[in-house]
């Protein structure tokens, strides 16, 4: 006598099941993309508007440095447009950083029904800290390091030619110096997603210090517009301790067993 297996039904989910668990058609998933788009899209350009209605002022600020390391620091535009393209620029610049925060939230409600339970309650606070990092990189680049900087490039041969510098200039190397700046700062949380991908673990970063130390003041002279040690130094310290900090992150992730550690150090047993 033979028993036949029984037939197993089809698993039915609801639809409203299927959107919590992120399981939308790929026709859906464009629909919530270009919404969240046109949000962060508006949320840009309302920014944007309301930020070149103040470029003067802020203009004013970003130029305040020049004039602490020289009272008679005016720049000047060589251009008819010279003026009017670091105008816009800044206030695109200004607009873009106020509604980052927004872009972010609207990235993050996105992707969030498509993510585990642990990986929803980690994300918003390493978006947060990602953007609190980048936000403290370009105050430190800003308040600590661009105005001995900029009175280094300005005296430096003072006594043979006047500087005469331009306003695009001017701007060009202040805002690239923050971003980089802002960038770098982020290497703690680099490094703890690392750890949490099992590449990397706390003992290979600590047995790695010397060419961390050498390639901080590598970076720090790639990004500084000047070339004093003294400013090069002011940045490299910083990003010497920031290492460190992602030492510490990355043993957290192995204190706590997040992440795929365990296949980092079944490498680092290996390698030894």
């Amino acid at each position: 006598m033979t028993t036949t297996a029984p037939e197993l039904e089809p698993e039915i989910i609801d639809e409203e099941e299927q959107r919590a668990k992120g399981m939308l058609t790929i026709g859906e998933h464009l629909v919530e993309a270009r919404q969240r788009l046109t949000i962060a899209a508006l949320t840009i350009v309302l920014t944007t508007v309301v930020a070149l209605i103040f470029t003067n002022q802020i203009l004013d600020f970003l130029i305040e440095p020049g004039r602490a390391a020289d009272p008679d620091f005016r720049p000047i535009f060589t251009e008819l447009l010279g003026f009017i393209s670091a105008y816009f620029k800044v206030g695109l610049l200004v607009g873009i950083a106020v509604a980052m925060p927004m872009v972010i939230y609207q990235g993050f409600m996105f992707v969030n029904p498509a993510l585990e339970p642990q990986e929803r309650r980690w994300l918003l606070p390493i978006v947060l800290l990602a953007s609190l990092s980048f936000a403290g990189g370009g105050a430190f680049a800003f308040f600590v390091a661009w105005p001995p900087a900029l009175d280094f490039l300005l005296d430096f041969g003072d006594n043979i030619a006047d500087p005469q510098i331009r306003i695009s200039n001017y701007i060009d190397m202040l805002t690239r110096f923050v971003f980089w700046t802002g960038i770098v700062f982020e290497t703690p949380l680099v490094l703890m997603g690392f750890g949490w991908l099992g590449v990397i673990t706390a003992h290979r970063l600590i047995r790695a210090w010397r060419w961390a130390i050498i390639g901080s003041f590598i970076i720090a002279a790639l990004i500084t517009p000047s070339i004093d040690p003294v400013t090069q130094a002011a940045v490299a310290i910083p990003l010497i301790f920031l290492y460190g900090l992602g030492i510490l992150l990355v043993k957290l992730v192995e204190t706590r067993g997040l992440g795929r550690y365990r296949n980092a150090e079944i490498e680092d047993a290996e390698i030894e």
